[in-house]
Formats: structure tokens, C-alpha cells, sequence
């Protein structure tokens, strides 16, 4: 039998932490003496005390650890805690990870900041009217891939559209933290289609301030900030009521799945 101090020295776990974990009954000293009340550990308990530990590094809460160190609860239910912290940790480390590529998204904007746009950067011509089946929703710009994969189950059983893929945001002074987007896809020939899918011919745009930029579907890009400033430096401004235009371009396939090359396409004339 250990004395407490003489636990705490060999597990490395403080007196303090020792005494807490007596508290919430989830590591009770095997022995007490009931005159001193000296608290007597068995070095069995080293491996019990190992336990606690691992859960705890693995961010259980001493609550659930509490739990899955019961002796009456069913290995069903540890698997299952266990999935439930799994799905926990691949959240975060999702989110983490897209707040890692706004990261590096924002500093290469940083160093953009500062040097002036030449013309090679954005590129003025005239756009030719376009038949597109479309499908318009208030929604997150992060839900563009499902709307696009809603699109595409309607565009395989049609089997009459090309593989070019549009996305067309449209104004929304309403909305806060959603956006209209209307996805799209480039038509060989008018057709007939049921709700909430749209066929329509975008107008022809004689002037269009194009810029073609690298961006990703899991967080929002620069590309439109650096046209605004071409325009604005150029003596142009937006042409009212034309929503921007934004073309996925076809490229070879990068590391990171949600990537996409595309052109932004905004309608300007003179100012």
C-alpha cells in the first residue's frame, strides 16, 4: 500500500488532482484509515489511474469517464461514446480545417494588397446570350456542390445539357446569413422542365469585366473584391440588375477535392 504523497510520486498525478478524483468518486483510495484518514492507494490502481488518463487526453469529461469506468455499464454503450467523441473530434477537425484554407486564403490576399491590377489580371469582352437550365436557392454559399449535385440527378435523366457549370449570385438585401444562388447549366436547345427547375436565356452583356481565379468551395473567395477594384480604378461601375457570372473552368484534378478553377464574370459600363 501507497501512502497518498507516495502515489502521487510515482503516478505523477499531484496530490491535489488525487484527493479531486476521491471527491467524484472515480478514484476512491483503496484503504482509509478511519483515525488519521490518511488515504492508502494499491499499486493495482496505477493501472485504473492509467485509464482515466488516456480517456482524458482523448477529451472525455471526467463525467463520462466516470461512466465508462463503471464496472455495471455495457461495452455497447463505451462503443458508442466513443463514436459520439470520434464524430465530436472529425467535426472540429473539419472546421479547423477550412478555417486553415480562409487562413491561407486571406494571407495570399494580404500580399495582393497593395499592388496595383494590370490588365492582364482582369480582361473586358463581350458575352453572347446563353441558354441555361437553372435551379435558384436562398441558402448558404457552402450548400453550391448539393444544388450542383441537384442539378446534375435533373441534367443525367434529361441527358441534353453540356458539362459547363454556372453559378449566378443574385442581390439579396433581405437576406443575413443566407444567399440567393442559382446554379446553372449551359443548354444545347430549349426544353421543357418541371419546378423548381428553370430554362432561360441570359442576356448578351457587351461589356464584361472578366477575371479568371483559383477558389474553393468551403470558403468565400477574394476574386470579386480584386475586380471591384479594377473597375472602380478603371472608370467603369456594375451595370445594375445583372447578377455576376461565374464559370467553372475544366482543370486536372487537385489534392484538395472542393478546389475549382472558374471565371467571374461581372457586367460593367462606363461610369
Amino acid at each position: 500500500m501507497f501512502k497518498i504523497g507516495e502515489f502521487s510520486k510515482i503516478s505523477q498525478v499531484s496530490v491535489k488532482t488525487l484527493r479531486y478524483y476521491d471527491q467524484l468518486n472515480l478514484l476512491k483510495p483503496d484503504h482509509t484509515d478511519k483515525f488519521t484518514g490518511y488515504r492508502y492507494y494499491s499499486a493495482d490502481q496505477m493501472f485504473q489511474l492509467h485509464r482515466i488518463l488516456a480517456f482524458k487526453e482523448l477529451g472525455f469529461s471526467l463525467d463520462q469517464i466516470r461512466q465508462m469506468m463503471g464496472e455495471q455499464i455495457p461495452l455497447e454503450q463505451i462503443r458508442g461514446m466513443f463514436r459520439i467523441k470520434q464524430s465530436e473530434i472529425q467535426s472540429n477537425l473539419d472546421k479547423e480545417t477550412a478555417k486553415l484554407a480562409r487562413i491561407k486564403e486571406r494571407l495570399c490576399f494580404i500580399e495582393k494588397e497593395g499592388k496595383d491590377l494590370t490588365s492582364q489580371d482582369v480582361i473586358l469582352k463581350e458575352v453572347e446570350p446563353e441558354l441555361v437550365l437553372s435551379y435558384r436557392q436562398k441558402t448558404s454559399f457552402k450548400q453550391i456542390p448539393e444544388l450542383f449535385r441537384q442539378l446534375g440527378n435533373y441534367v443525367g435523366n434529361a441527358s441534353i445539357s453540356s458539362q459547363t457549370q454556372m453559378v449566378l449570385w443574385h442581390g439579396c438585401e433581405e437576406c443575413e446569413d443566407e444567399i440567393d444562388i442559382e446554379v446553372a447549366r449551359l443548354l444545347t436547345h430549349p426544353i421543357q422542365v418541371p419546378y423548381p427547375y428553370t430554362v432561360q436565356k441570359l442576356p448578351e452583356v457587351p461589356l464584361m469585366a472578366t477575371f479568371i481565379h483559383h477558389c474553393s468551395t468551403t470558403s468565400r473567395c477574394t476574386a470579386s473584391t480584386e475586380v471591384a477594384v479594377w473597375i472602380e480604378r478603371n472608370g467603369y461601375r456594375m451595370k445594375e440588375k445583372e447578377p455576376r457570372r461565374e464559370i467553372c473552368l475544366p482543370h486536372e484534378k487537385s489534392e484538395d477535392p472542393e478546389s475549382y478553377i472558374a471565371e467571374l464574370q461581372i457586367a460593367v459600363e462606363r461610369a
